[in-house]
């Protein structure tokens, strides 16, 4: 025998409960709405975090060019990372006032590190020019030779 419940069986709100869909779909709504709201809050507070870790990294990383000249064996460039983190130098750049010629390279220099990079494919000028250094991280260093 089924109880009572408030003048009806247990059956018989079993039997409406499944019959009456009404609401259903609200509910259903507002928990796809409430996930999607949280996984774009996720990926927001991710992404700000790692931008905010490569600025640092971006502010930590500091070289400086001590010299450039040429030498027996072509250009000699002595650089200096004077930051916290090692750099890594992609790009050098020589111009002067007829020509910018960028060359690609690929030198790692540990924190506090000085480092002598030879190429014998440049030819520094004899007039002023400027050398600019480009690391990974989009920071540059640049040496005016007078």
């Amino acid at each position: 025998m089924l109880s009572r419940v408030g003048g009806h069986t247990l059956e018989t709100i079993s039997k409406r409960l499944r019959l009456d869909k009404r609401g259903v779909s609200n509910v259903i709504v507002a928990m796809l709405s409430l996930v999607l709201v949280v996984i774009i809050s996720a990926n927001v507070i991710i992404w700000s975090s790692q931008m905010s870790h490569y600025d640092w990294e971006k502010t930590q990383e500091k070289i400086e060019i001590v010299s450039a000249q040429t030498g027996r064996n072509g250009a000699l460039f002595i650089i200096n990372n004077k930051g916290s983190l090692t750099a890594h130098v992609v790009s050098l750049w020589v111009i002067d006032s007829t020509q910018h010629k960028r060359y690609d390279v690929d030198i790692f220099i540990n924190s506090g590190e000085n480092s002598t990079y030879t190429r014998m494919d440049i030819n520094l000028p004899s007039e002023d020019f400027l050398i600019k250094m480009i690391t990974e991280r989009g920071n540059m260093a640049i040496l005016s030779q007078s």
